[in-house]
């Protein structure tokens, strides 16, 4: 039986394959020939491709009844009963600064830009002052990670006119995110479980990872009288937090603590309530700690085509970053150390590695066969470029 008690067992093309075998000798007789070659073979081979298809399909029917099984949609089910949609890409949000001829008037919607070809859109009219200086704020054309371009990057006008002499972003964009990806989506539909009500510790964490955006948060309470090591005064919380709008955390902050509850950070949300009262609201975002990682490696006849991107995936997998799929992973979370012998379980799962070496550092000159401290402030970050792979077959 393919479903019993100790669940659902999907039958394979060999599988299948056999009990057509089995069949046909005891319908046909034992001395049938089933070769590859003969019709009644061929026939048999493709009764057995097309039956294990949908032995797939059946599987995965199966499987989207648990969260940790099902995969797109299917998952998507799961997060509506939960009233917990995937995050959406986002677009992210910058202040433009502007000089040039006094009184000149930039309109809504002109259109600036990276370099690199990363659009911005202003999102109010900016008239230059006496000085022949304006700001305002901008939004990306597109959604995705990607528009979170570094401060001082925007440059370009896009239909340039003499009345502007330059423009650039001072600050990091931010909130621009993509589409959130299984892994990430799965991972917190099963932390929700675990958190229910508010103003506990993983109701806090939860309401601000549900925050569209937003990858990895910390929250740090301090529960007593007196200030704490960092700073914190008694009875707050100081959250830290990876990726999202200042906005979209600071609600998602107001709508998770307690009344009288202190918030800590540099960010600062002005939040009204249902009585039109406003409440101060402040966390701070984290510090990316960007990791590199060297991988020397001994491989066998086992080792595929594709075996480095296998091991650079695993890296990223395992710490954290987007890998080459272009698929966001989670990785270790926020204030997580580096363990390096955890490293070594992920690059031993791609097939065809004999023996390999693992070095890593926060920097790609000072790299060593040890551990990384994180803090409770910092997250780790790995991209495949800054992973080096040498092979000896």
């Amino acid at each position: 039986m393919a479903l019993n008690k100790n669940g659902f067992t999907r039958k394979t093309y060999s599988d299948i394959l056999s009990e057509m075998e089995a069949k046909f000798q005891e319908l046909f007789g034992e001395d049938i020939n089933l070769s590859s070659y003969t019709p009644l073979g061929i026939i048999m081979r493709v009764m057995a491709f097309f039956y294990s298809k949908l032995w797939d399909v059946v599987e995965a029917v199966y499987n989207s009844r648990f969260i940790k099984k099902a995969d797109g949609v299917s998952l998507d089910y799961h997060g509506g009963d939960k009233s917990l949609p995937r995050n959406p890409a986002t677009y992210a949000y910058t202040m433009l600064k502007f000089t040039g001829e006094p009184g000149y008037v930039i309109e809504t919607e002109e259109k600036f830009s990276t370099e690199g070809d990363v659009h911005f859109m202003l999102l109010e009219d900016v008239t230059l002052d006496e000085l022949g200086n304006g700001s305002g704020e901008a939004v990306s054309v597109e959604t995705g990670a990607f528009n979170n371009v570094e401060p001082n990057t925007i440059t370009k006008q896009v239909e340039a006119v003499e009345q502007i002499t330059s423009v650039t972003n001072p600050e990091k964009a931010k909130g621009g995110a993509d589409r959130e990806s299984n892994t990430s989506y799965r991972n917190r539909l099963l932390k929700a479980n675990e958190s229910n009500g508010k103003s506990t510790t993983s109701a806090i964490e939860t309401a601000i990872l549900n925050t569209a955006g937003v990858r990895s948060a910390n929250v740090i309470f301090n529960k007593t009288m007196e200030t704490d090591a960092d700073g914190n005064p008694p009875k707050s919380i100081h959250a830290y937090v990876l990726g999202g709008a200042t906005e979209d955390i600071g609600q998602a902050l107001f709508n998770s603590i307690g009344a009288t509850t202190q918030t800590v950070g540099e960010q600062v949300v002005y939040i009204k309530d249902n009585s039109g009262n406003t409440h101060e609201v402040r966390f701070d975002y984290a510090e990316v700690v960007q990791i590199f990682v060297r991988l020397t490696s001994t491989t066998n006849a086992e080792f595929e085509s594709d075996g480095i991107d296998q091991l650079k995936n695993a890296m990223i997998a395992k710490i954290g970053g987007m890998d080459l799929n272009e698929e966001e992973q989670q990785g270790l979370s926020m204030g997580e150390d580096i363990i390096l012998s955890q490293l070594f379980n992920a690059a031993y799962k791609v097939s065809g590695i004999d023996d390999i070496t693992i070095e890593i550092g926060k920097d790609s000159l000072n790299l060593s066969a040890s551990n990384i401290e994180i803090t409770q402030k910092q997250v780790a970050e790995l991209t495949a470029d800054h992973i080096e792979v040498v092979v000896n077959a």
